[in-house]
């Protein structure tokens, strides 16, 4: 079992690396288009990208923010024309959202992007094991539920 100071040290890691991913993930970056995207316009692509045919409602049960933000960003991302709406054509008060070859060039940009990542990721690793996936798995859980429950408590 984990004494803890090596708990101590695994936080204190942890820590560094969520303030660097903030750092990372507050400049804007150019996936193929000549725009700059923040990280909340390209991963609004990518669920847009990802979920064919998805309506406002729907994108912010996947991203997790409210309706207003959605359509804030579905605006904003329609000015660079990387998104449309259009009408269902069965129904037409409902209003989907797809890329536009624009925004699938942004797409596939993002994950060339995450690709070289996980490359970098898989040459500093090596060959791993299933018995040590399982156990990466098991800590980022661990992690990811105590989130879970700070978020809660703090509600």
């Amino acid at each position: 079992m984990a004494e803890s100071r090596d708990l101590l040290k695994i936080s204190e890691k942890w820590i560094r690396i969520l303030n660097k991913n903030e750092e990372h993930e507050k400049i804007p970056r150019d996936y193929g288009t000549g725009d700059l995207l923040h990280c909340s316009e390209i991963h609004t692509v990518m669920a847009i990208g990802k979920n064919p045919e998805i309506n406002v409602t729907n994108l912010s049960l996947i991203l997790g923010i409210s309706k207003s933000a959605i359509s804030q960003m579905v605006s904003r991302l329609e000015r660079k024309k990387l998104v449309e709406k259009y009408q269902n054509s069965g129904n037409e008060k409902t209003i989907l959202l797809r890329l536009t070859p624009r925004g699938n060039i942004a797409f596939l940009g993002h994950e060339q992007h995450h690709a070289k990542i996980y490359a970098a990721m898989h040459q500093k690793l090596g060959e791993i094991t299933g018995e040590e996936l399982s156990l990466i798995i098991r800590f980022l859980s661990a992690i990811e539920e105590t989130f879970d429950e700070c978020s809660r408590e703090d509600e």
